[in-house]
């Protein structure tokens, strides 16, 4: 994997890339007719004059009458959240909404429609999170958890979402009117996310900046095909140990492709960048009234953090994570490089561990593939890798390990400790961990497997 450059993630350098990518969308859009509002041009017509021309259900957002007139990095400017939701609203009516965002909007929440595209034309547009909002940035409009995804064809293209992470508070409890609008399924107080997708088939997020995240950066569950690409996470304003993870999966999330992925920010990000959670405690707060469920046939490639607090969770306790495939991963982590604790030191366990006499967990057929990592953070004895619940073809190809990069000399590369059955063969070695009391713990390898006693 070829590391971007400092200058490469500099923010006037992805500007450049994105402008580029957008060239021929925005040369489209002009030809058909539509012009983005300059500075000082006449008042646009308010949302319910912009009726797509020549029946094409494309908005320009400056046509609409929306001011535009914040900074996706510094925020400022005029409220645009009632007349963009009104756009958005169209896609009811209409069938289907392109919406082009050619500059930068305040806005207090917004909820998308299926057969919706929201296109940010280059990183300097898009939405500031307004202060004090309590709910996600954007969220689709009919979220659920578990059962029927009612809300399908999503896109998001380009421009910067800012969570705004210094003027929102971690989290908080529903006002009535969102708990009149909130399914039933949802607790009564909620973490504050960046971007919150529950319940959609067929979504596709690409070119995206993702800035100064409360807690996640993208929290999704009950997803059926989801392409996310190019996704950069920037936290300037970072706040230690307050959860600002990166892309969190809950359950019930199949048939994905995940990549090129960064934290671009030193720190970021501040808990898992990636977490698979097929299982989890829903006594937490940013759990209540969600669904345990399955994980499975999602790819992962080019994924890279300088000093992340943990690269990779997988929990599962009863679900399966499975058909995984990682590939070309690079990381500094203060934690973990990969994190398969079935959250056993949480502050809200999901079980006691005299009742599981047989272990826990259900990972199968998970691979990855040219991973290079080292710790940047001295945790002792701690590895970097942890596995302590079951797995079936668990493999590392291609594991690095740059020791002149790396700060905790003493740290195993892996450990198995919780696990019941368990054969673990590396660089030609065979371990076998047959009862819980039992751990296998490497300083190094190249080549790793795990998978069942008699397997």
């Amino acid at each position: 994997m070829t590391t971007p450059s400092p200058a490469d993630r500099s923010e006037s350098s992805r500007r450049s890339f994105f402008g580029r990518s957008f060239t021929s969308a925005s040369a489209a859009l002009l030809a058909a007719g539509f012009v983005p509002r300059t500075a000082g041009s006449a008042q646009e017509p308010g949302a319910g004059d912009a009726v797509p021309r020549a029946g094409r259900h494309i908005v320009i957002a400056s046509q609409t009458g929306a001011k535009l007139d914040s900074h996706v990095e510094t925020g400022g400017g005029t409220d645009d959240t009632a007349i963009l939701q009104s756009v958005l609203d169209k896609a009811v009516e209409w069938g289907s909404l392109h919406l082009i965002m050619d500059g930068a909007a305040l806005t207090a929440g917004l909820r998308v429609h299926s057969n919706t595209t929201i296109q940010c034309l280059n990183p300097a547009c898009g939405f500031f999170h307004k202060a004090n909002t309590n709910k996600p940035v954007l969220c689709n409009a009919r979220p659920r958890v578990y059962g029927e995804r009612l809300d399908k064809n999503i896109t998001l293209l380009g421009g910067t979402y800012n969570n705004n992470c210094r003027e929102q508070v971690h989290h908080y409890d529903l006002d009535e009117t969102q708990r009149e609008t909130a399914p039933s399924c949802f607790g009564e107080t909620r973490w504050n996310i960046t971007l919150e997708f529950f319940g959609v088939e067929n979504f596709t997020m690409r070119d995206v900046t993702i800035r100064d995240q409360r807690t996640f950066s993208m929290l999704m569950g009950n997803f059926y095909r989801a392409t996310l690409e190019n996704i950069y996470i920037d936290c300037p304003n970072s706040t230690d140990a307050e959860n600002q993870d990166g892309l969190h999966f809950n359950g019930n999330v199949r048939n994905g492709k995940v990549s090129n992925i960064y934290a671009l920010s030193k720190g970021q990000t501040n808990d898992d960048l990636i977490a698979l959670n097929a299982d989890d405690s829903m006594a937490r707060v940013e759990n209540l009234g969600m669904e345990c469920g399955d994980i499975e046939n999602i790819t992962f490639e080019n994924i890279y953090a300088e000093d992340c607090h943990t690269l990779v969770r997988m929990l599962s306790v009863d679900s399966a994570i499975r058909n995984i495939r990682f590939k070309n991963l690079e990381a500094g982590c203060r934690c973990y490089a990969v994190n398969c604790d079935a959250a056993r030191y949480c502050r809200t366990p999901l079980f006691r561990e005299d009742d599981r006499p047989g272990g826990v967990g259900n990972i199968e057929n998970v691979i990855f593939e040219d991973m290079t990592v080292h710790m940047t953070a001295d945790r002792g004895d701690s590895p970097m890798i942890i596995l302590e619940c079951s797995a079936e073809n668990l493999r590392f190809n291609g594991f690095a390990r740059p020791r002149e990069k790396d700060v905790s000399p003493k740290s195993p590369a892996f450990t198995a400790r919780n696990v019941v059955g368990m054969k673990v063969r590396a660089d030609g070695g065979e371990y076998t961990a047959r009862g819980k009391g039992d751990v296998i713990s490497l300083d190094g390898f190249g080549e790793l497997c795990v998978c069942r006693e008699g397997k």
